[in-house]
């Protein structure tokens, strides 16, 4: 079961780095400057949701059952 927690943490943290790559990327940050990007933003609140969604969902799996 450890094994299965650390795989769930390491893909939450995965999405959300790929997502915040993503919202940098889009807002143009690398570049030098700061555009306000739409879909930039979706991404960015898709990677948070997504992340804490797989860590809650692991949390409320791991819970034995009565």
């Amino acid at each position: 079961m450890k094994k299965l927690k650390l795989l769930v943490y390491m893909s939450a943290a995965t999405v959300f780095l790929i997502c915040l790559y993503v919202f940098l990327l889009g807002n143009e940050v690398f570049k030098g400057n700061f555009s306000n990007d739409g879909f930039a933003w979706y991404f960015l609140a898709k990677g948070i949701f997504c992340s804490v969604a797989l860590c809650l969902l692991y949390l409320i799996l791991d819970k034995p059952v009565k």
